[in-house]
């Protein structure tokens, strides 16, 4: 079957429709220019799409999570989260005594979730960005080194490029970026050896005809964030699976690849390049590998909900009665509910996101957030 319709077929089964592309965005012509040399793999039409110093979607200071923007992240949805994970900074420097704690939001954006943890004494907070604030820093390991650290990472890692492949028989194939009559399309090369090597490395076997999405950044990545680390925790919250989920090729024939815009999710990822945000589920496997060659132990891996939870969500104002909450604005009230409650419900946003916390030279149980809540 060809591969165009083999992504249409995808796209129908999934409920989406292909978005038109519009030819008067700056970041296609700039493909456009690229592609008259040679077809692009699509993590290179990703690192474009998105971090084009000038057009890529997250080098623009324009606002993409929340209300207003294209999708929604747990800081964004409500003060719960940044509330929570005050509590577990507090609990940390209650534990790990002496010095001071640097806490670190690695993909910071535009500062927001590290001003909201702001507060704690004998804590420095800093953000690591790509596109850094101007308070901010490029590098994690530029950050200063205090006596402890907590590193934060809120999707990071599902925003890093990634590979799209497909197993054809016994020969794995990658998806790249062409041209056909003026218009992105595209088309498949022979996959280069080092994505044969992830799959066999770690002894997962795709189906035939099965695609799959993969980044070999999620290991590198994690790998500078724990050599920056030398006594405490990195708390990721990501969308993802454990490797055997993610490589099913039973639930996940088609990968995990979707664009999201104006909070619609699409499997048209060429539309539009740089108008829309390009994201995959990564496999914690290679975080968790990464960690454990530098020294760190698992601490907790698990749903977001139960994370937040078991730290002590629900002692938040937001989950007392309402007749004990003071408020001038009770539709707001109930809003502000509602979305706290989306944060730990098992049908909400508490639900598709995981937490993986990984500790070294720190107490590797106690934690508030290791306890059993169901």
């Amino acid at each position: 079957m060809p591969l165009v319709q083999i992504i249409a077929d995808e796209a129908a089964a999934c409920g989406v429709r292909f978005a038109a592309v519009n030819e008067d965005l700056p970041l296609l012509r700039v493909l456009h220019k690229m592609l008259q040399d040679s077809d692009l793999p699509f993590r290179d039409f990703m690192e474009v799409a998105l971090y084009h110093p000038e057009y890529g979607y997250y080098s623009r200071r324009v606002q993409r999570a929340g209300k207003e923007g294209d999708f929604v992240t747990s800081p964004t949805l409500s003060p719960l989260f940044s509330w929570t994970l005050r509590r577990v900074i507090r609990e940390f420097t209650s534990r790990v005594a002496g010095g001071m704690t640097s806490v670190v939001d690695a993909g910071c954006g535009d500062g927001s979730l590290i001003h909201s943890l702001y507060g704690e004494r004998g804590v420095e907070y800093f953000g690591v960005d790509r596109f850094p604030p101007p308070d901010g820093f490029r590098e994690v390991r530029d950050v200063p080194r205090n006596d402890a650290q907590i590193i934060i990472c809120n999707e990071l890692f599902d925003a890093l490029p990634f590979a799209r492949v497909v197993q054809r028989d016994e020969h794995l194939h990658e998806l790249w970026v062409t041209e056909r009559d003026g218009h992105l399309d595209w088309s498949e090369h022979e996959a280069e050896s080092k994505y044969e090597d992830y799959f066999a490395g770690r002894g997962v076997e795709l189906a035939d005809g099965q695609f799959a999405d993969v980044s070999l950044d999620w290991e590198a990545v994690c790998d500078d964030i724990c050599r920056s680390v030398t006594r405490g925790l990195i708390l990721t919250f990501d969308y993802g699976y454990p490797q055997k989920e993610l490589f099913s090729s039973r639930t996940r024939r088609f990968g995990t690849a979707a664009a999201y815009a104006n909070h619609r999710v699409s499997r048209d990822l060429l539309a539009d390049p740089g108008e829309q945000d390009l994201t995959a589920h990564i496999n914690f496997a290679d975080l968790q590998r990464a960690g454990e060659r530098n020294g760190f132990a698992t601490l907790f891996f698990d749903r977001q909900a139960k994370f937040l939870l078991a730290a002590g969500a629900t002692e938040h104002e937001l989950f007392k009665p309402l007749e004990e909450i003071a408020t001038d604005d009770p539709v707001r009230l109930r809003e502000e509910r509602e979305n706290a409650r989306r944060l730990v419900l098992p049908d909400g946003i508490g639900e598709d996101i995981r937490v993986l916390v990984m500790g070294k030279g720190v107490p590797v149980d106690g934690w508030s957030f290791q306890r059993k809540m169901f």
